[in-house]
């Protein structure tokens, strides 16, 4: 036997049996499509045998006489004419009984097909790459589980657009792959299954399961079927071999049945192959065929996205508005809630195309501006496209355990996203190295720090002119603890009971000098209009993967107080306002700083634009240059893999294997299992017992199982 894909054409040859039944308007197309590779077939040894099954049908005769010639003194092309019409299944085994007297591999060929270069010989290839393979089918347009791209609005392209979406999908997948069985429009067999299972079983009359009955029963010996999936014959479908008088439903159905009494696993194994990961990875694919101006579909993922507001949103709003001008090279959708969409008026962005949240459209990139938390958002990200790339704004919710107790499974959604997502995203390095040190990340993973603009006059532009009032300190936070709004409002009210306080971020305040204004309600332009009219913008929060309120504040010209972070310090510095930005580390820090009266402007001799090379094209164009890295590098190991852990953090399956664990537990606890335990040690350690007892444990099953079959 030939292993390690060594196809030995010396002491191989190759029947090639194609049966035509009617239909002469196929041949020419078909031997056109093999005349084209002529010497792939030579390097094969081939022989096409082509069978008339219609010997009355004077048109195809004339057609099969004259492919015959087209090919003399090329390949040796032979002719056999049934005196009746014999079937599908008769006609082949004629031809396979003289393949297997000449030890030859057969490969069946529908006459309603087209073979592309190198398809033959890479069939040839992959039969001999694995010595349990029997079988072989290639890729095609239109062959069920063959069939690539899967989705249905595929099968009925020309051949030469078919040929091309192939050449686009097929490249990320492996030479071979292993399926339940093969399809015999085009079917490479090796003559070892012919010559140790027989032909195929003509009780399948005309057609239809015949190739599944043979394959089954070499696999009941372990011989396999593969696709070669650098393959490809296209496949027009139903036009190839007639049926008698019986009705070709009532057939299939037929033989579907017998195949079932015979096969029972065949079914269970088709449709676990169906739903298995490798196979819905492969519908994934698709998006990755790009549209005809050679532009790859890119998804923002905003279903998350509420009818309020917040620094998430803003980042998504900014990003989207922009990336049809930015990404030349893709084409933009999004998809979200219809609230959503009204309230943030996404539809106002042109060059963006708006989805349904539950579209079953498949695209090449999924983008979420924003952590998952929860299976749903990670399901429906690997479900919407072949290449993720997640934004990955702060893991706050992981490090204070009182939110992650309130989202089960976090640790496992994203580590999920740092083993399996084609990018991350990053707004700050502080970010990073937070995440970096929290989860382990795959080799490959593509890891881009996108800061949000730091440009002042992107947080200006097309603003109405402000009043400067400096009539309040203005506090900005939201109801999280790690905000400190509560604690640092009542703090600021004791300490400056004279000052008007404006709190942005809580729902209410029974404090006389406070008014309280509830975070995400406000449009900007009332926001705006609290951050031009205040004295100083005070920014208390303990842990930010960013802070668009400090940049809000200094790019209205606001001394702003913030908590001395990482994140904060990374501001102050990019944007050069050590002045204007003052950090404290405590509260009493705060209320320090703004009693000794440091709370003014300084306006400097320069022009205050914070950081202009940082504005929001520049953060659109890194995101696309990730995105483009992500499609360059993606792997399809890596989306099979993705689509299996999807599946395995389904919270039916958690709970599935918690029942089954603590099953386990309660069975090894019983009093029952410790004694059998305990018996087995004590019989293991004497010499010879052992064996003793497992030769007659499987003589008294086999004799059981003997027994309930008769």
């Amino acid at each position: 036997m030939i292993f390690e894909g060594s196809y030995d054409t010396a002491g191989r040859g190759l029947d090639i049996i194609i049966p035509f039944y009617r239909n002469a308007h196929l041949v020419t197309p078909l031997c056109d499509s093999l005349l084209r590779v002529a010497q792939e077939l030579s390097s094969l040894s081939a022989t096409i045998v082509a069978i008339n099954d219609s010997p009355k049908d004077e048109s195809l005769r004339r057609a099969l006489t004259a492919a015959q010639h087209s090919f003399a003194n090329r390949v040796p092309f032979e002719v056999l004419d049934n005196e009746t019409n014999r079937g599908f299944v008769q006609s082949v085994n004629r031809a396979a009984c003289a393949a297997i007297q000449r030890r030859r591999d057969v490969v069946l060929l529908n006459s309603d097909t087209v073979v592309f270069p190198g398809a033959l010989r890479e069939m040839a290839w992959v039969a001999y790459l694995d010595p349990m393979i029997g079988f072989v089918s290639p890729r095609s347009n239109n062959a069920t589980i063959c069939s690539l791209p899967q989705q249905t609005q595929f099968q009925s392209a020309a051949s030469a657009e078919a040929y091309q979406h192939f050449l686009d999908i097929s490249r990320y997948l492996p030479r071979l792959s292993l399926v339940p069985t093969g399809v015999g429009f085009c079917l490479y067999i090796r003559r070892e299954m012919l010559d140790e299972f027989g032909l195929f079983d003509e009780v399948y009359g005309t057609g239809y399961n015949e190739e599944n009955d043979l394959i089954m029963r070499a696999n009941r010996c372990g011989f396999r079927a593969a696709l070669a999936n650098h393959a490809f014959v296209y496949h027009i479908g139903g036009t190839s071999f007639g049926s008698g008088e019986t009705p070709k439903a009532q057939l299939d159905a037929r033989n579907a049945a017998l195949l079932r009494e015979r096969y029972p696993e065949y079914e269970t194994a088709v449709r676990k192959y169906v739903a298995g990961p490798r196979c819905q990875a492969e519908g994934l694919l698709t998006g990755l065929i790009r549209n005809n101006d050679d532009r790859i579909s890119v998804i923002f993922d905003l279903s998350s996205m509420g009818p309020y507001h917040n620094g998430t949103f803003e980042l998504a709003k900014q990003v989207l508005s922009r990336a049809s001008r930015c990404w030349a090279q893709s084409e933009v959708f999004f998809m979200a809630s219809d609230e959503a969409r009204r309230f943030h008026q996404l539809d106002a962005f042109e060059g963006v195309q708006a989805v349904p949240v539950s579209t079953p459209r498949t695209f090449g990139v999924a983008l979420r501006m924003g952590q998952p938390f929860s299976y749903d958002h990670v399901s429906r990200m690997s479900t919407l496209a072949a290449v993720n790339v997640y934004a990955m704004l702060d893991p706050i919710a992981f490090d204070c355990q009182h939110l992650d107790v309130l989202e089960p499974g976090l640790e496992q959604i994203w580590g999920h996203v740092f083993a399996h997502a084609d990018g991350v995203l990053y707004i700050s390095d502080a970010v990073q190295e937070l995440f970096r040190s929290r989860f382990a990340r795959r080799p490959g993973l593509v890891e881009r720090v996108t800061y949000p603009s730091l440009d002042f006059r992107d947080y200006r532009e097309g603003r109405s002119p402000l009043a400067d009032s400096d009539d309040h300190i203005l506090v900005i936070g939201n109801a999280y603890h790690h905000k400190r709004m509560p604690e640092t409002v009542a703090l600021l009210s004791e300490s400056f009971p004279s000052e008007r306080i404006v709190a942005l971020g809580l729902p209410e305040s029974l404090r006389k000098n406070v008014r309280a204004y509830e975070s995400g309600s406000l449009t900007d332009g009332v926001i705006d209009r609290l951050v031009s009219s205040a004295r100083v913008v005070v920014f208390p929060s303990v842990y930010e993967g960013f802070g668009f309120p400090i940049v809000r504040g200094l790019a209205h010209g606001k001394l702003v107080v913030a908590r001395d972070t990482p994140v904060a310090r990374v501001i102050r510095e990019k944007t050069g306002e050590l002045d204007n930005l003052l950090l404290y580390s405590t509260s009493n820090q705060l209320v320090d700083l703004l009693r000794n009266g440091v709370a003014r402007w300084n306006d400097g001799d320069r022009d205050h634009v914070g950081d202009s090379s940082n504005d929001w094209v520049r953060t659109t164009d890194l995101i696309g240059f990730a995105i483009d890295d992500a499609v360059q590098t993606f792997s399809f190991p890596n989306l099979e893999a993705r689509v299996a852990q999807v599946a395995l953090l389904a919270p039916e399956r958690r709970k599935a294997a918690d029942e089954g664990l603590e099953a386990l537990r309660q069975r090894l606890q019983s009093p029952r299992y410790v004694i059998a335990d305990t018996v087995a040690s004590v019989l293991h350690a004497i010499p010879g017992v052992w064996p003793v007892i497992t030769r007659t444990t499987d003589a008294v099953l086999n004799w059981r199982r003997r027994r309930d079959r008769h």
